[in-house]
């Protein structure tokens, strides 16, 4: 037989050796890998009180001149805080839509639902406001620390407008801590909504009776 043939086969024989070793490590050692699907929330907060009726203040309209969240956690990942200078985002669990939009519409929905405006401006285009309204979001977070909490702190300011003179109706800082069960993302979401809803209960005890319209 030809020697440059022998040689011929035993380098293709040793290649195809090698290549099967290749595919028999990449399974196991893990190089096919998946990867976690990414999950998306939204914070909502009970807007109805369950056996109460009442009536808004007739003619109040509201109007969101202007709301905001800090920087920090502005973004649609979620924020947790593993120690006292260390922040991390998560990736694979985020909001829905930006957390600023969400915090805004749940708000405008349980002013409403709660009857403390009657109307909402944003709404209604033809109405024109009685009350505007200005909100700040300054924390939003799972703190990691030790025990895991959910954490919510929303400023809010009311006032009126004559004649482009504004009047301080009413504005308070709103801050929640509360306790979670787990780190996992859907019980810090469930932590948020227990939180929006104590701040939209205190809200609707706060402006009682201060909601005036002409």
């Amino acid at each position: 037989m030809n020697i440059e043939l022998i040689k011929l086969d035993s380098k293709r024989t040793r290649n195809y050796f090698l290549i099967g070793l290749l595919f028999s490590l990449s399974g196991c050692f893990g190089v096919t890998k998946t990867f976690a699907d990414k999950k998306y929330f939204l914070i909502e907060g009970d807007s109805v009180r369950a056996g109460e009726v009442k009536s808004a203040p007739k003619g109040s309209v509201l109007k969101i001149r202007r709301f905001s969240i800090s920087q920090k956690f502005e973004g649609k990942e979620f924020v947790y805080r593993k120690d006292n200078v260390n922040y991390e985002s998560d990736f694979y669990n985020s909001f829905f839509i930006s957390p600023s939009s969400n915090l805004r519409e749940e708000l405008v929905k349980g002013l409403l639902s709660r009857k403390i405006f009657e109307w909402d401006a944003g709404q209604n285009t033809r109405l024109e406001p009685t009350h505007f309204i200005e909100g700040t979001v300054s924390e939003l977070y799972g703190d990691f620390r030790s025990s895991p909490k959910a954490i919510l702190s929303l400023d809010l300011l009311i006032y009126t407008e004559n004649a482009g003179n504004p009047t301080i109706v009413f504005r308070k800082i709103y801050s929640r801590s509360l306790d979670i069960q787990t780190k996992e993302a859907g019980d810090l979401v469930s932590g948020w909504n227990q939180a929006m809803t104590q701040i939209l209960t205190d809200i609707e005890s706060d402006l009682k009776g201060k909601i005036e319209t002409k």
